[in-house]
């Protein structure tokens, strides 16, 4: 069983825990009779879409917790975590005292969630699908659960608009070479590198940007080694911002076994990227694609950087950390 896991097998003391277990399910009974329709005022919400979608319509006061992947907006960090998503802790959400569990479906261990269910915490699913469409969908469902329909309608027209732009501006790109991209994610648990496969949100953007994706695989992520990284020749390399800044920047991420012998580590095209802005839709998508097709067209990489950075500054954040920075040759 994973370190995380608390439940029964735990060497600590089980009292304390038991008299929390205790203390939720009176709650819970009093939440009941207090009546259905009561608006969940204590939410631990653990998905990084879902929490920037509930800080974009003005819902963010009943979060009381967050997983520790959700970094965006950056007023979010202020929370408290309740560990990483897949690795969650029965002992730590239930010491929140929450009155709703909120997730997209993509938390473990599956233990951990029955003893939510066991102790009477109710738990809101809302999945997004993986589409643009399901995205909006799930905005507007979080609009609908949080009493925040108009805000949420407001947010959803901005995107769309954005979004119908975005298509008339793709066939611009469509029409230049499409550079073979490498996009890499560091996965926390396995620690190590990951390509972005093909069928994902990721992907997609990637594809309106005027790109191709540099690993041929489909859906969910390739575990990388030196050996398929020189294999796919990308011809620039983004990686999502941990993964990079481990590192210690650019130049020392075009230098890692692999990438070195690629055309984009020569070339010096390796660029940093937030986590957030490409692993799911949401209403940043339009920017971050605009972002993904400078940083894939341009010839300096320097300059490159310096676009988006500026339009960054001009706009909303691209992402919670510092700004992106380009290896040079």
């Amino acid at each position: 069983m994973p370190r995380f896991t608390l439940p029964l097998s735990s060497r600590r003391p089980a009292r304390p825990l038991a008299l929390l277990l205790a203390g939720l399910a009176l709650a819970a009974c009093q939440r009941a009779d207090a009546g259905a329709d009561a608006a969940p005022q204590r939410v631990v919400s653990v998905s990084k879409q879902i929490n920037e979608m509930m800080y974009a319509i003005g819902a963010q006061d009943v979060i009381v917790a967050r997983d520790l992947s959700s970094i965006y907006p950056p007023a979010i960090t202020e929370k408290p975590s309740v560990g990483y998503h897949r690795a969650l802790s029965a002992e730590g959400i239930i010491s929140m005292r929450p009155t709703l569990f909120l997730t997209d479906g993509n938390h473990g261990p599956e233990a951990v969630i029955e003893q939510l269910r066991k102790v009477g915490i109710p738990i809101l699913t809302v999945e997004s699908g993986g589409t643009v469409e399901g995205a909006q969908a799930m905005l507007t469902r979080l609009g609908t659960e949080f009493h925040r329909e108009a805000q949420a309608d407001s947010v959803l027209a901005e995107w769309r608009a954005g979004m119908q732009q975005l298509f008339a501006d793709t066939a611009q790109w469509s029409a230049q070479r499409k550079p073979r991209v490498l996009l890499m994610h560091f996965g926390h648990l396995i620690n190590n590198y990951l390509a972005v496969n093909r069928g994902s949100p990721a992907d997609q953007m990637l594809a309106w940007a005027g790109g191709v994706n540099a690993i041929d695989s489909v859906g969910g992520m390739t575990r990388l080694t030196p050996e398929l990284i020189a294999k796919a020749a990308p011809d620039v390399v983004i990686a999502t911002d941990f993964g990079f800044d481990r590192v210690g920047g650019a130049r020392q991420f075009a230098e890692m076994p692999g990438i070195a012998l690629t055309p984009a580590g020569k070339s010096g095209r390796v660029y940093r990227i937030g986590e957030t802005e490409v692993i799911y839709f949401g209403p940043r998508t339009p920017a971050t694609v605009r972002k993904l097709a400078t940083l894939i067209h341009a010839t300096d990489p320097a300059a490159a950087v310096a676009a988006t950075t500026a339009a960054a500054a001009g706009n909303a954040p691209a992402s919670g950390t510092a700004a992106d920075t380009a290896a040079r040759p």
